[in-house]
């Protein structure tokens, strides 16, 4: 009997060609989509879930309130490491104090490399479970030792063997590698770790002395802490344990009785996922675009399912007869839903295998959108992947019932004696009541996401479109070791060798925050304020190197010696310390880097995105006492490029003949800083375009059986003088209508949804009426060629033939 079953399906389908490639072609599409969303959505699920440990991994955090916002960091004060690990050892198995993953310049012999590295406690290691392929984890016990990633390891040694060779960082420290670890996956914040290095090696190097004397130091938070929970103790349980301890310890040290941060621990799994805060509540961040991706892709399959659902209802009068038969003969209707879905099940698995053909081909451009290493299932082998078939069979069984269910009971639902009689199943008025309520759940579904990817096109325009408050154009980022020698000569020389306008010094780059600090007094601080401000060290020239503006007072002079002791402040600062007019006030640093000194502001500068561009500026103090970690090059605008940055190499590898001359121009930083949305942009045009070709390929379907349906009756039109326009407006008519009515109601879904996304962000574009307008009409353009096709074609086909059949 199943034989007899695929028998028929495959003459059906052999029959009706056309209708089956639109079926499978849009199944295997919807399919194909879905799988891709979903292959992403579990790899974002999974990050930093590859290490053993992640379940005890968590990151310090704390919770302080700032003139009556809580504001949450990860940066933290030196001593806290060891009063969690020697306060509180029933609860914690590891603690390190790190430095934040940054780029080092690496040489080994005359070789010179660029890599990112992570200097930690020992324990770092463990907390972090590196995976060994050579040497030991208990390396870093040893300040003089490092540990290299497998591809670190051959890109500098090659086929050599890397342990017992000696690499020099930054110029200034010797690392012996000691040991090789395997490459964390692609899904972890780690994924870009070349290497790990002892805290004692950071803490040997001249420009790092400062950091021996934060050891009791509460007051400047500028160190990332890492914890591990012991096996029977949850991080949550512990973080409830300790949240008190950096308020006690500030109230000891004579601070205000409104200081009373509360410290945090944030779980290694929630990390990627959930990285947003707002007012010390955690309120989401990518785990969103989960969701949103999650809903979209069940979106597109169900698209898909409507296709098949209203392609096979709509030509089910051509089943009629069977089923009237069959039902005559003594079929049973569960024989009859069994013998459909059994039909649909057979669309499924072509369309599956399809779908997967369509994945493997579309998973490079999909890895490069999403800067993903995704691998389809199959590539590994069954072996690696045991549940792969299983879920692909429960997936194509359950599509086949949603798809096929419908149609299935539908069918099975004629009675025999009427559709023997008139020779075709059901018709009246709410025939095709179901067909049109699917269409426009389609069109919904469609025109929505047309008019989110418009939405997030703006916001990400919006975002580039704010006054970053310096010219990034032709600006140089060159990271340098700090002490360098022969940073004055090639200062001198890049000046004078006409392609180079100024440089400037500074301790952290113009496009990011890297220290910040508490212990600010000022005249007129309210006795409850807990202080944070970003601080900057810059050399004279860096205000003039990268176009800052200054709003009130001067910039930073060379010619001043009391600009030894100035600072500028930028308006954000400004507005937070109640200052109307800041310029010649004190302000005090206690206990600060440069312990207890007095400064005097000079100027206001105005607001630099260094941050996101989506989030308020934080406030900011730019010294002018610095230790360069980084070097600002403004190129000459008239002088080519390319010539311009050969002679700044050159100048470059004869005064820092140890350093690689690895630049990145402030403009495409600037851009990185729009990466996750223009991804999101990205991802979601995709799936839209896809959602319009799958509702626009049922619209097609749906209209070429129009149009057959109605040969005989636009036969006789034609004969009595109907024109192309109106047999046009007999098919078309009634699809644009639907539309339209699809279009309202997509209107207020996609706002509130629309809104919803945009409050995210502190920083947010508008939502204008024309977005709706230009989705819509996008939508009925589209409906209308569709279905022209179809509706022209029948108009302009002989009428003689068509009278001819009936």
């Amino acid at each position: 009997m199943i034989r007899n079953y695929f028998k028929i399906a495959f003459r059906g389908f052999q029959k009706n060609k056309g209708y089956t490639l639109i079926n499978v072609s849009g199944l295997a599409l919807g399919m194909a989509m879905a799988m891709l969303i979903f292959m992403w959505v579990w790899d974002e699920w999974n990050y930093n879930k590859s290490s053993e440990n992640y379940r005890n991994v968590g990151r310090v955090m704390s919770h302080t309130v700032q003139n009556g916002n809580t504001v949450t960091s990860p940066n933290m004060p030196f001593p806290l490491a060891a009063e969690l690990r020697e306060n509180f050892p029933a609860d914690f198995e590891n603690v390190a104090i790190s430095w934040d993953t940054e780029d080092y310049n690496l040489v080994s012999g005359e070789n010179k490399f660029r890599k990112k590295g992570r200097f930690m406690e020992p324990d770092g290691a463990k907390i972090l479970a590196l995976q060994m392929v050579s040497g030991s984890i208990t390396a870093l016990t040893d300040p003089s030792h490092i540990l290299l990633s497998e591809s670190a390891a051959v890109s500098i040694f090659g086929n050599n063997k890397p342990i017992g060779r000696i690499l020099k960082i930054d110029n200034e420290l010797d690392g012996l590698v000691a040991g090789v670890y395997r490459d964390f996956p692609g899904n972890s914040d780690y994924h870009d770790l070349s290497f790990v290095a002892p805290w004692k090696l950071f803490t040997s190097a001249k420009r790092r002395q400062w950091v021996n004397e934060m050891r009791d130091n509460w007051n400047v938070t500028t160190f990332e802490i890492l914890v591990q929970t012991r096996k029977n103790r949850s991080v949550e349980a512990a973080s409830r344990k300790i949240k008190d301890v950096l308020s006690k310890h500030l109230k000891a040290a004579s601070k205000p009785a409104g200081l009373s941060p509360v410290i945090y621990l944030h779980p290694m799994s929630k990390w990627h996922l959930y990285a947003s805060w707002e007012n010390g509540i955690n309120t989401g961040g990518q785990i969103y675009y989960l969701k949103l991706f999650t809903a979209i892709a069940i979106f597109i399959l169900m698209l898909a399912c409507i296709n098949f659902v209203n392609l096979t209802t709509a030509r089910s009068g051509q089943r009629a007869r069977e089923v009237g038969v069959r039902k005559a003969v003594g079929s049973m209707r569960a024989q009859l839903v069994f013998q459909f879905i059994s039909e649909s099940f057979l669309v499924v698995a072509f369309s599956f295998l399809a779908a997967l053909l369509l994945v493997d081909l579309a998973l490079p451009l999909f890895n490069a959108i999403t800067e993903k290493k995704i691998e389809l299932f199959l590539m590994n082998g069954f072996a690696s992947n045991p549940y792969f078939i299983p879920v692909g069979i429960l997936f194509c069984v359950l599509v086949s019932i949603i798809a096929g269910g419908y149609p299935a009971l539908y069918l099975s639902s004629f009675k025999p004696v009427h559709i023997l009689k008139s020779g075709s199943g059901h018709v009246g008025r709410l025939s095709s009541a179901p067909r049109k309520t699917l269409v426009v759940l389609q069109f919904t579904i469609s025109v929505s996401l047309i008019i989110g990817t418009v939405g997030v096109f703006r916001q990400i325009q919006f975002g580039k479109n704010r006054n970053a408050g310096y010219n990034k154009t032709d600006l140089l980022n060159v990271k340098i070791p700090p002490g360098s020698k022969g940073l004055d000569a090639l200062q001198n020389e890049l000046l004078q060798s006409g392609v180079v306008t100024s440089v400037a010094q500074s301790s952290g780059p113009v496009t990011d925050l890297l220290s910040n600090a508490r212990g600010f007094d000022w005249e007129g601080k309210s006795a409850d304020d807990q202080d944070e401000f970003a601080v900057i060290a810059a050399s004279h020239s860096y205000g003039k190197t990268i176009g800052w503006k200054i709003t009130q007072g001067r910039d930073f002079s060379e010619e001043s010696i009391a600009d030894s002791s100035a600072i500028i402040i930028n308006q954000s600062a400004a507005k937070y310390m109640g200052l109307v007019n800041p310029v010649g006030k004190k302000v005090r640093w206690k206990d600060g880097t440069f312990n207890d000194s007095e400064y005097h502001i000079v100027g206001v500068v105005q607001d630099m995105i260094m941050q996101s561009p989506y989030e308020p500026v934080k406030q900011s103090i730019y010294f002018m006492t610095y230790a360069p970690n980084y070097l600002y090059i403004k190129l000459d605008k008239n002088a080519k490029m390319r010539d311009a940055l050969t002679t700044v190499s050159t100048l470059f590898d004869k005064h820092l003949p140890g350093t690689l001359f690895d630049f990145k121009f402030a403009e495409e930083q600037y851009g990185a800083k729009f990466k996750t949305e223009n991804r999101i942009g990205s991802l979601t045009f995709l799936f839209a375009a896809v959602a319009i070709f799958i509702s626009c390929l049922g619209l097609f379907g749906l209209a070429a059986f129009t149009a057959e349906q109605r040969r005989g009756e636009i036969g006789i039109r034609k004969v009595l003088g109907a024109s192309i326009a109106s047999v046009w407006q007999l098919i078309a008519k009634e699809f644009v209508y639907l539309t339209l009515l699809a279009i309202f109601i997509a209107i207020p879904v996609s706002y509130y949804f629309l809104s919803q996304m945009l409050a995210k962000y502190p920083y947010h574009t508008t939502i204008p009426w024309w977005i709706f307008g230009a989705s819509g009409l996008a939508a009925l353009t589209l409906t209308f060629l569709t279905v022209s096709y179809q509706a022209v074609k029948a108009a302009l086909a002989n009428p003689v033939k068509a009278l001819r059949s009936e």
